[in-house]
C-alpha cells in the first residue's frame, strides 16, 4: 500500500454531531453532570427533600444509605456521586476532580477514567455504610458527594506517575513541592487517623465529621485498579506478591511493555504502521518523527488519550506529508 493511500493520511469527511459528542472526553462529561445536578438542586431547588412543616430544603435527593438500598433504590449507589450537600462541599470536590481528573483522563483515557470514578465511588460508599452500620448502628444518614471517587482518581494517578512533582498549598497559603505518591500517601494517612479518631474518641467537632472511610475505600479501590491494569512495582498477580523482586531491573508498566509496531485500529480499520528503516526519505522521516509517537499512544491508550494539541499536530503532519508528496511528484 502506498504511503498516501493509508487512512490516516487522507482528509476525513466532516463528523456528525453524534460522532462529535462521542469524542468528548469522559472527564468533561462527568464534570458537567456534577455541575448540572448542583445547579438543579441548589439554584432551581429541583430534586430536594424539604422539611414537612417549614418547606425548607433539608437535603438533596440522590444520597445513598442502607435504608435507601433496603427500599430497592439501588440506583443511589451511582447518583450519590453527583450530589453534594452544600456549596463548599461542591467546590472542594470539583476542584479536586478538576486538577486530578484531567491527568487521569490524559494518561489512561476515557474508559479507565469512568471505571475508576464509578468503582471507587461504589467501594467508598460500601465502606462508609459498613462502618456506620456496624459501629454506630446508623442506617439512615445518607451519603453524598464525589469525594470517594476523587480520592480514588488521586491514588490511581499516584500509582501511574508516582514521581510526578506537584505543588500543594499548605493551609491554602504556603506552597509545598511534593511527589505525587508522597501527597497521596500523606492524604491517605491523614484520612485514616481522622477516621479512627472519630470512631474511638468521638472528640471531633461537628464540621470535622465527614465520610473518612468513604475516602479510604475509594483510595484503596483506585490503587487496586491502577495496579490491576499493569502499573506499579510488579504485576498484580497472586504468585508475584510472594516472590522477591529483583531491584537491579527496573520494571515498566504492563501497558508500556506491550508496544507493538504491527498495526493499529483507526476508525475501525486495521492499518499497518511503517517500519523503521536506517535510510529514510523526507516523507517517511516526518512520519517517524511526528506521526508514529501519536499513533503509538493511540494504540496503547485509545484515541481519547490524545489531547486537542496532539490531534491538531497529527492532522498538520498529515497535511505536510501530502504537500511534500505533491512537490515530489513528477
Amino acid at each position: 500500500m502506498a504511503l498516501y493511500d493509508r487512512d490516516y493520511m487522507r482528509e476525513r469527511p466532516p463528523r456528525s454531531f453524534a460522532r462529535s459528542v462521542r469524542r468528548i472526553p469522559a472527564f468533561y462529561i462527568i464534570l458537567a453532570i456534577n455541575v448540572v445536578v448542583f445547579i438543579m438542586q441548589f439554584v432551581f431547588e429541583i430534586g430536594c427533600i424539604r422539611l414537612p412543616l417549614t418547606g425548607e430544603i433539608y437535603m438533596p435527593m440522590g444520597g445513598v444509605s442502607v435504608d435507601e438500598l433496603s427500599l430497592g433504590h439501588v440506583w443511589t449507589f451511582f447518583t450519590y456521586m453527583f450530589v453534594h450537600g452544600n456549596v463548599v462541599h461542591f467546590v472542594v470536590n470539583m476542584a479536586m476532580l478538576w486538577f486530578i481528573g484531567r491527568w487521569v483522563q490524559e494518561r489512561l483515557g476515557s474508559r479507565h477514567f469512568v471505571m475508576i470514578y464509578l468503582l471507587c465511588g461504589i467501594v467508598g460508599a460500601a465502606a462508609e455504610m459498613t462502618v456506620n452500620g456496624v459501629v454506630h448502628g446508623d442506617t439512615t444518614t445518607a451519603l453524598v458527594g464525589a469525594s470517594a471517587s476523587a480520592f480514588g482518581l488521586l491514588m490511581a494517578l499516584a500509582v501511574v506517575a508516582p514521581a510526578e512533582q506537584i505543588t500543594a498549598l499548605f493551609y491554602f497559603i504556603i506552597p509545598v513541592h511534593l511527589r505525587l505518591w508522597t501527597l497521596a500517601k500523606g492524604l491517605f494517612l491523614a484520612q485514616l487517623i481522622m477516621g479512627l479518631t472519630s470512631l474511638i474518641f468521638h472528640v471531633l467537632p461537628e464540621w470535622f465529621k465527614i465520610a473518612y472511610f468513604a475516602h479510604l475505600g475509594g483510595a484503596v479501590m483506585g490503587w487496586f485498579y491502577a495496579r490491576s491494569i499493569g502499573y506499579g512495582d510488579r504485576p498484580m498477580t497472586y504468585a508475584s506478591q510472594w516472590q522477591p523482586m529483583d531491584f537491579r531491573q527496573q520494571r515498566k508498566p504492563a501497558m508500556a511493555r506491550s508496544r507493538t509496531r504491527t498495526a493499529i485500529d483507526l476508525e475501525n480499520e486495521t492499518v499497518p504502521l511503517p517500519p523503521h528503516r536506517p535510510h529514510l526519505d523526507p516523507v517517511t522521516a516526518l512520519i517517524e518523527k511526528e506521526v508514529d509517537p501519536l499513533l503509538d499512544k493511540w494504540n496503547q491508550h485509545g484515541k481519547d488519550s490524545l489531547t486537542a494539541d496532539e490531534q491538531r499536530k497529527l492532522e498538520e503532519a498529515s497535511r505536510e506529508v501530502r504537500q511534500r508528496q505533491g512537490k515530489a511528484a513528477p
